[in-house]
């Protein structure tokens, strides 16, 4: 979701025929402080939105967009070591590792990509933003897919695709008192939140104004409103186990980043053991999260949000990149 308010950001800019820069991390390593997929935008007037570690390394780059301004470039790359003793680029950091950066500057010319970028994320429309020597554009979708994938054989030949147009999206089966606080600190995590509830005006989805989306559905068809792939989450906190075993299984069989469900060890049992005496593979249960989110003792409905989004977050940020050579 930050990568949306970026591109308004840009747009608002480029309107006003400003001068603007877009850096996009494509490769990190280690301890990097910027993460493959981070970006930053910053103008001419010194205006910034996004980040792409910050600190040392960030002010680097910003002198050199800074510098592109003055001398009219159009792009540069850098691939900067995170270690004092580096013979090559240094970021001015000592914490390991390499971290690849790429920066464009953008004019009035490219005012309708950024337009298409937005209109994607606006609709939930799957992309890939792809960046390589010869600018920024969109393509279509090839599955079988990976979310980054970076291709580089020198400064000058190198490839930058990213799944775009859709965010980190997490399903909230169940939309009570457990629902609604997942809901709010997911939204607050820059997630798209979609809530499905079978049961009619509750008032926890009446005052859920965190999700995106509400639907009211059968349990049992909740699998039909996923999304797949690996932006996609899954958590089941329905108010019984019986719908939790609907739930469950109207997803098992989807591809998804992340499928947890709520409920004690005895509960879950039960529905596991239901589940494989109705032909579900067993194999298939085992990557179900369960008991749900990371054991912190929680027990309000909000400690039991805090301790499933921190459970997202980490299956979310312990993907690995994905760096080839052309």
């Amino acid at each position: 979701m930050n990568d949306i308010k970026l591109w308004h950001f840009l747009k608002n800019v480029i309107e006003k025929n400003g001068k603007v820069a877009l850096s996009v991390v494509t490769d990190s390593s280690e301890s990097s402080p910027g993460r493959q997929g981070f970006k930053m935008a910053f103008t001419g007037e010194g205006k910034q939105s996004g980040t792409i570690g910050g600190g040392v390394l960030e002010a680097k780059i910003i002198r050199l967009i800074q510098e592109g301004f003055n001398t009219g470039t159009r792009s540069f790359i850098n691939v900067l070591h995170h270690d004092p003793a580096s013979k090559f680029e240094k970021s001015g950091l000592i914490c390991g590792g390499t971290q690849t950066v790429v920066t464009y500057f953008l004019n009035p010319s490219d005012i309708e990509l950024v337009n298409r970028i937005i209109e994607k994320f606006d609709k939930q429309e799957e992309c890939v933003l792809v960046i390589n020597q010869n600018g920024i554009s969109l393509s279509s979708t090839s599955k079988p897919y990976k979310r980054y994938l970076f291709n580089i054989k020198n400064l000058n030949e190198y490839e930058y695709r990213e799944i775009y147009g859709i965010t980190d999206t997490v399903y909230i089966i169940g939309g009570g008192h457990v629902g609604l606080a997942v809901s709010k600190i997911m939204s607050l995590l820059d997630f798209y939140v979609v809530v499905m509830d079978e049961r009619q005006n509750i008032f926890t989805m009446e005052q859920n104004n965190y999700a995106h989306r509400k639907l009211v559905c059968k349990f049992e068809e909740a699998g039909k409103y996923i999304r797949e792939g690996d932006l996609s989450y899954v958590v089941i906190v329905t108010p019984m186990h019986k719908s939790d075993k609907a739930a469950l299984k109207s997803v098992i069989d989807k591809n998804v980043k992340y499928l947890g469900m709520m409920g004690s060890k005895r509960k879950v049992k039960t529905v596991f053991e239901s589940l494989i005496t109705e032909g579900v593979d067993p194999a298939k249960l085992e990557r179900v999260h369960t008991p749900i989110g990371l054991e912190i003792q929680a027990n309000t409905p909000e400690e039991i949000a805090v301790s499933i989004a921190a459970e997202i977050i980490g299956i979310k940020n312990k993907s690995s990149f994905n760096v080839e050579k052309l």
